[in-house]
């Protein structure tokens, strides 16, 4: 994942509320958000269908949720350069199975650079390893724009993109709310705004908007780096709500997700 968007306030009505923005190579395969791992059947969320792993988890036993985005490394080089033992896909399920520390025990340095949000309706949490030094923050009150050189309020794309995202940032009764728009507001409208405007483009492939949120970029040879889905999140302390779409540039096919209470 390349953006996540989110809403963290522990006096809220609901306190977390979260959009995220899958960027990825358009022939990896994937499935739907679904309770994927029988050894871990109550995590619903997206399944890597080459690593197993996911980018975005939901416990709704918990009410909790971890998302994971790609790091950059300490020394500059290029994310996906070099084979690591551990696929960073594992982390958000991990995460959810402890009780606090996603990484407690776990050695960092068997994963690519990452950062990992662990989040609920007390506290926000984002880890961050660059291949040299870890880095834990928690997010704070408010609206917050992570992206892959972690929480960076000089990117582009947050400096752009949050103040619209915090000024709509919703605050539904949750128990009550059944649809996207009265879960989760005007965000669903401004990723399809974003999805209508000039893509940014891969860090090798000039041209695109280093703001936008919407990703595109043909790399040649059929291959092609993109947004491909969106998910939102929404909980407070006893219930869950989970949307998601594969087809950002539409407001209207967001599904949501069944997760059980």
């Amino acid at each position: 994942m390349c953006t996540v968007i989110v809403g963290f306030d522990p006096d809220a009505r609901t306190p977390l509320v979260v959009a995220a923005l899958r960027d990825e190579m358009r022939s990896r395969p994937w499935s739907w958000p679904a309770p994927h791992w029988p050894q871990r059947p109550h995590l619903v969320g997206g399944r890597d269908q080459l690593a197993g792993g996911t980018w975005l988890a939901v416990d709704p036993h918990k009410r909790r949720m971890a998302a994971l985005l790609n790091g950059w490394p300490w020394d500059g080089t290029m994310p996906w350069e070099g084979t690591y033992p551990a696929s960073r896909g594992d982390l958000p399920l991990r995460a959810l199975s402890t009780q606090r520390d996603p990484l407690a025990g776990e050695d960092p340095t068997r994963y690519a650079p990452f950062h990992l949000l662990d989040a609920d309706a007390h506290s926000a949490t984002l880890y961050s390893w660059d291949g040299r030094c870890m880095d834990i923050r928690s997010l704070p009150r408010g609206v917050t724009t992570l992206v892959n050189t972690g929480l960076d309020p000089a990117d582009p794309r947050a400096a752009r993109h949050t103040p619209e995202f915090a000024r709509t940032r919703p605050d539904p009764d949750l128990p009550e709310a059944t649809t996207p728009e009265e879960i989760w507001g005007e965000w669903p409208a401004l990723i399809a705004k974003a999805a209508h405007e000039r893509p940014r483009s891969a860090g090798t492939t000039p041209g695109g908007d280093p703001t936008g949120l919407i990703a595109h970029a043909d790399l040649g040879d059929g291959q092609v780096w993109a947004t491909g889905s969106v998910t939102l999140v929404a909980l407070d302390r006893d219930t869950v709500r989970y949307a998601f779409t594969d087809t950002p540039a539409a407001p209207e096919p967001w599904k949501m997700i069944d997760v059980p209470e």
